[in-house]
């Protein structure tokens, strides 16, 4: 188990999904703290679609690894089913 903030992440073979339900996308966010350094227009941007979003812009100048916007996306996007 790997403590970050204030989750913990289990690096385990073999595991295909994560239920990420319980989660407040707030809690995702906090999850990605290196995104802090990219402000956006809104201040409750989600970074998905958004105008004006720093971190997506951020991704585009490669100053965020692409890998890791793609994992925010997917656990963002299982929150707010």
């Amino acid at each position: 188990l790997f403590h970050v903030n204030n989750f913990y992440i289990a690096d385990t073979p073999g595991f295909s999904s994560l239920d990420l339900q319980k989660f407040t996308k707030e809690e995702i966010k906090s999850a990605f703290p290196e995104f802090e350094k990219f402000p956006c227009r809104f201040k409750d941007c989600n970074h998905l679609k958004e105008q004006d979003c720093g971190v997506k812009d951020a991704v585009e100048n490669k100053e965020i690894l692409n890998t890791r916007y793609q994992s925010y996306q997917a656990f963002i996007n299982e929150v707010l089913k």
